[in-house]
């Protein structure tokens, strides 16, 4: 049997041979105790406020934990969080936002009737309209928008910087402010061909996975202003999140930031993925704005778990999103191979009866 391809998330990627080089060479450096002490990581942090276009950063074990930060930064117990369909922040992680900060998440959907209601960006008339009420004795009033770019579970697709920008601007105009789930920015930002900063542009704080991005085995940095990382190294310390010692990870993560020439090679992969998957009759999700992730809508004679488990019977491990989508996650390490292998699978997965 051939070797088995793992598609099922990019947090399997693995550190390149310069990354592990810098960590080998930090581990022979000093160690520091300081939550912000590190010369490693105030280098990471330097390069990713740059990056991404705000006064700070800081690092998280996590992006989940960077999430649940950015709410706790921007609202109190009872308010409310405004979220696309299908958010991250609302289905994969736990229910942070309302246990921990207290929030009400309440998911904006299109108005019209030619509107799809699980659209991956709803138009900015539907926020407008979820956020008019005026707050009063009975409603509390919106406290932060937050919006997903790549959209996980809308097909991995890459939201445009005009768009996100003017539901952040509409948010502060409510008084709101506006939070970016970056946890595939990079991928969002190969596939336009624009610098991180351009899709951050007119957020209050921005999460970015670097875990997801190029294995790095720092997982996550935000980003925000230098008030508001100030607060969030207290808060990421309550929510036992402070990491020491960190200056190998922050190195290895730091090497891995100096070469992100695979984003483009890996979406070539992906394109090709979708493109084999559609030749053979599987209907893929938004096939032209594919990034990183390919998502495989099930059918009614194959099932999402069905496929599945098909292909895994032929050495190819994909995600079952839900009942009716299938994900296969491309990252640096992926190969021409095994992509030929995953569409062989596919193939005998469609002909088994």
């Amino acid at each position: 049997m051939a070797s088995v391809v793992d598609l099922r998330s990019d947090f399997i990627a693995r550190p390149s041979e310069a990354m592990l080089d810098a960590a080998a060479r930090a581990a022979r450096g000093p160690l520091f105790f300081g939550l912000r002490e590190d010369p490693w990581q105030c280098k990471l942090e330097e390069r990713m406020a740059e990056l991404i276009g705000c006064e700070d950063a800081l690092i998280f074990p996590t992006c989940t934990m960077a999430n649940t930060v950015a709410v706790l930064l921007s609202s109190q117990p009872g308010e409310r969080l405004l979220v696309q369909p299908k958010a991250h922040m609302l289905l994969s992680e736990a229910g942070a936002a309302a246990a921990l900060a207290g929030v009400i998440a309440e998911v904006v959907t299109a108005q019209s009737a030619d509107e799809s209601a699980d659209s991956v960006l709803p138009p900015i008339s539907a926020w407008r309209e979820a956020m008019s009420a005026a707050a009063d004795a009975q409603r509390s009033r919106v406290a932060l928008c937050a919006l997903e770019n790549t959209h996980n579970r809308g097909g991995g697709l890459p939201l445009p910087a005009a768009a996100t920008r003017a539901i952040a601007d509409l948010a502060h105009g409510f008084a709101a402010r506006a939070h970016l789930d970056g946890a595939r920015l990079f991928q969002a930002a190969a596939a336009m061909g624009v610098p991180l900063a351009t899709l951050a542009s007119g957020f209050d704080t921005v999460s970015v996975s670097l875990n997801k991005a190029f294995g790095a085995p720092v997982a996550a940095v935000l980003g925000a202003s230098r008030s508001d990382i100030a607060r969030a190294l207290i808060l990421r310390q309550r929510l036992g999140g402070g990491m020491r010692p960190v200056g190998p990870a922050c190195a290895a993560t730091l090497a891995g930031l100096d070469d992100l020439s695979h984003l483009s090679a890996v979406q070539g992969l992906a394109r090709r993925l979708a493109e084999g998957l559609q030749a053979l009759g599987l209907s893929v999700v938004a096939p032209l704005n594919i990034s990183s992730l390919v998502f495989v809508r099930a059918s009614d004679g194959l099932g999402a778990a069905e496929l599945v488990q098909r292909c895994a019977a032929h050495g190819v491990l994909a995600l079952q999103m839900d009942t009716q989508h299938v994900r296969f996650a491309l990252y640096r390490g992926v190969t021409n191979a095994d992509i030929d292998q995953a569409l062989a699978a596919a193939s005998t997965a469609i002909a088994t009866g």
